[in-house]
């Protein structure tokens, strides 16, 4: 009959747990075609860096990929999430104490005199019997938020290699601009000094020479600028690839033309997209995690019941072993917060209400994401239409400042002219280098909305095992 009350808790034990189940939350789904195309396959997009041919950038992605400090304390922080977890866990299993004491004391007052030793050791074990689930419930929660910083790895990643490529075309862009200026500084250079010889000669007047002048110092003065914007890029990239300042200028000595745009036409499907975008797995995992709080809280709605026992040894003072006290004891025990059911059922709602919050969340995410790379894909497109137009208007240009050359030279035109259709040139040739910029960034950003950068076949668990143990040099994939 006493194994009575220990067969029916564990009965009990294996009952539901309280609070909702886990539902995979519903994602809104757009009614118009998004992002659709013939090009790039979602599996080609795990190392979508390697599209532009250009080993340096694919070099500097994947460095920074193994030794950046944002991978490395996202990878910590899983590894404490994971022992957070595994200590949840423990409270399954039986929990164990013991404690030991010795103590000296004296009396004496009415002639009293004397000395006495107590000693005292005990063992305890107690085992709470997870009859409502909160257990459960609570380990079921830290699993979520440990899958959730697994996919937060992912998402450092996909944002590190997006911001690693955006800061390598910003230094290919002002490094292309500083030689277009100094180019067009040396072409002035050399304008200047025949126009002052002219002028010397008298053939020219005063006007003209001030006026190319001014033009040759404004020029010039642009130079610094772009240089430290170069170097400010430059400086970006050897922080976020995990370098210290000017390890990676060695190896940027090419324009931005030696990088290849890739084919930028997804064929991704908005569901595919879903699956795809780390944030938007995080934004799951929190809705999980925050499913399974509402059962840890109302789990304290109901009674806990332990088993728990204790074995005591004492003695008054140090005599043989024989004549130590002995205890023993072992039975369940029941505790229950009567008087706090207003406190904890306002968990509960409290609980309920911040689900709603996550849901939102959730959805909110989602609808960004249509966003973002809708927004990416119509950028990509709209910037290349825009190519032709540019390089005509760049030809167009040089050609004009030719005959503008050759107008001066037998006076059928002003200097001004002549200084006008040079600036057009120079700004035709600024707007090349930014439009190709631009068509790289756009295309970076696409890759980025489109979930670029991870690849969808380890789990988060197995994900996380490997990176917890060696981080690699590459996005998983």
């Amino acid at each position: 009959m006493k194994a009575a009350p220990l067969a029916i808790l564990l009965l009990l034990a294996g009952c539901a747990a309280v609070g909702p189940d886990y539902e995979h939350p519903t994602a809104p789904q757009p009614t118009a075609e998004l992002f659709a195309g013939d090009g790039v396959e979602a599996d080609s997009l795990a190392l979508w860096w390697r599209d532009f041919h250009d080993p340096v950038l694919a070099e500097l992605i994947e460095q920074g990929l193994k030794n950046a400090p944002s991978v490395e304390a996202a990878i910590a922080r899983l590894r404490a999430q994971r022992a957070t977890r595994e200590g949840t866990e423990a409270g399954f299993y039986p929990q164990f104490s013991a404690d030991g004491s010795y103590t000296w004391g004296r009396g004496w007052g009415a002639g009293r005199r004397d000395w006495e030793d107590q000693i005292g050791a005990s063992a305890n074990a107690s085992w709470e019997i997870d009859v409502f689930g909160g257990v459960r419930r609570s380990v079921e929660q830290a699993a979520a938020e440990e899958a959730r910083l697994a996919y937060n790895i992912q998402e450092v990643r996909v944002s590190l290699a997006a911001e690693i490529a955006t800061a390598y075309v910003n230094v290919r862009r002002y490094a292309a601009q500083v030689d277009i200026a100094e180019a067009n500084l040396a072409l002035q250079e050399r304008n200047a000094a025949t126009i002052r010889a002219r002028f010397e000669a008298g053939e020219v007047a005063r006007y003209d020479l001030v006026a190319a002048e001014a033009q040759m110092a404004a020029t010039r003065a642009s130079i610094p600028s772009l240089r430290q914007n170069l170097l400010a890029s430059q400086l970006e990239l050897d922080w976020l690839t995990g370098n210290v300042p000017y390890a990676t200028q060695p190896r940027l000595a090419e324009t931005l033309d030696s990088m290849a745009l890739p084919d930028l036409s997804p064929k991704l499907l908005p569901n595919e997209l879903l699956r795809r975008r780390a944030d938007i797995r995080m934004a799951e995992e929190d809705v999980h995690a925050q499913t399974a709080a509402i059962g840890v809280a109302e789990a304290e709605l109901y009674p806990r019941f332990t088993l728990g026992g204790t074995l005591g040894l004492s003695s008054p003072d140090l005599t043989p072993w024989s004549d130590y006290s002995q205890t023993v004891s072992l039975g369940p025990s029941v505790s229950w917060n009567i008087f706090g059911f207003g406190t904890w059922r306002k968990r509960v709602e409290s609980a309920k209400a911040t689900l709603d919050a996550v849901l939102a969340d959730y959805r909110d995410t989602v609808l960004d994401a249509y966003r973002e790379a809708e927004t990416a894909w119509v950028a990509c497109q709209r910037e290349a239409e825009r190519t032709g137009d540019l390089r005509a208007a760049e030809q167009a240009n040089a050609l004009a400042l030719d005959i503008a050359n050759q107008r001066y030279e037998i006076g059928t035109i002003s200097i001004d002219d002549v200084l006008t259709r040079q600036s057009s040139l120079l700004s035709a040739q600024e707007n090349i280098v930014t439009h190709r910029a631009t068509l790289f960034t756009n295309a970076i950003t696409l890759y980025r909305a489109l979930g670029g950068g991870w690849s969808d076949e380890p789990t988060p668990e197995d994900d996380a095992q490997d990176l917890t143990q060696n981080a690699p040099a590459a996005p998983l994939g």
